[in-house]
């Protein structure tokens, strides 16, 4: 009897050492092996089992390698794949707003004009989401890891998708030059964001995880603009054009509206920008606005619903030793 509780004291210590959710399954199996070893009348065989479990480090559960595998590639397919859905999104937005809505509308509105940069953002935005949905998804069967891989996961490949995009639209040239800094702005200061959102996450605070990673993409993407447009159009400065406006020049006061301005081609009812001055905008910054907001909802749902599950599939706890 001595031997007997003595080695289930050495288990109960064993146990103790493991992760809370694995706990019950494996006292209750070592448990039965301990019995069995009672039965049989094997004393030192029993205390052996026993101090072996007491002495030994906590091994990381065991996963199936056929599960890790699937769950590694469908992160990888997830990651990959997501960023150039992005830029199918702004593409298919751009043609159907900017083609077949608006041919459709400028024989009977005046305003066909005005609503083609507004729709393309909506339908761009609402696809964006409609991806996020999907990576939601496919997220809970994801590889979980750490907030700085998360985000370095997530921000690589879309780093690649719209780098590669810019080159292929504006060349090796003068314009890519001219908006290239403010795209790297972005994609450093979405990577910070999603970091932030799944650290918060990993914690349970989803809506703080929300909240900030929102607001990081979206300041993010409003410096990347405001960066652009200052480096490459001069600013309103009448006195060096004796007492007038200086001609494709954007005053800097309405700065932070640059990135709606893009969005929507308004002004939101203030004096600045003006209609000139958005024309300048647009014309410089007509593409990447929209990818920031097609990226954005996917990026920081896979970290943030990843940050927040358990690993996919149930591990099984290691076998106990004969």
């Amino acid at each position: 009897m001595v031997t007997r509780r003595v080695a289930e004291a050495l288990l109960r210590a064993a146990v103790r050492r493991w992760p809370a959710a694995l706990r019950d399954e494996l006292h209750r199996e070592w448990a039965a092996e301990l019995h069995v070893l009672a039965e049989r009348r094997q004393r030192a065989r029993m205390l052996r089992f026993a101090a072996s479990l007491a002495a030994s480090r906590p091994a990381t559960p065991v996963v199936d390698r056929a599960v890790f595998h699937r769950q590694l590639r469908r992160t990888a397919a997830a990651l990959l794949l997501a960023p150039a859905a992005c830029v199918a999104i702004v593409v298919a937005a751009a043609v159907f707003a900017m083609n077949t809505v608006y041919h459709a509308l400028l024989p009977v509105a005046g305003w066909a004009d005005a609503m083609q940069l507004p729709l393309w953002s909506a339908l761009t935005a609402g696809l964006g989401v409609l991806l996020a949905v999907l990576v939601a998804r496919a997220a809970r069967h994801g590889v979980r890891v750490g907030p700085l891989a998360t985000a370095f996961g997530v921000g690589l490949p879309v780093a690649a998708v719209v780098l590669l995009v810019e080159f292929g639209v504006l060349g090796a040239g003068e314009k890519l030059a001219n908006t290239l800094p403010g795209v790297l702005f972005w994609l450093v200061g979405l990577t910070l964001a999603i970091w932030a959102a799944a650290g918060l996450a990993r914690r349970g605070r989803l809506r703080l995880a929300w909240t900030v990673g929102v607001l990081g993409a979206f300041v993010a993407a409003d410096v990347a603009v405001v960066l652009t447009v200052v480096a490459n159009i001069p600013a309103v400065d009448p006195l060096a054009y004796g007492g007038e406006s200086p001609p494709d020049a954007v005053d800097r006061v309405s700065a932070p509206l640059w990135l709606l301005t893009c969005w929507t081609d308004s002004s939101f009812g203030l004096p600045r920008p003006t209609s000139w001055e958005r024309f300048l905008i647009t014309d410089l910054v007509l593409t990447e606005p929209n990818f920031y907001l097609a990226c954005t909802p996917y990026a920081l749902t896979w970290a943030i619903r990843t940050g927040r599950a358990e690993p996919a599939g149930a591990p099984a706890p290691a076998a106990a030793p004969a």
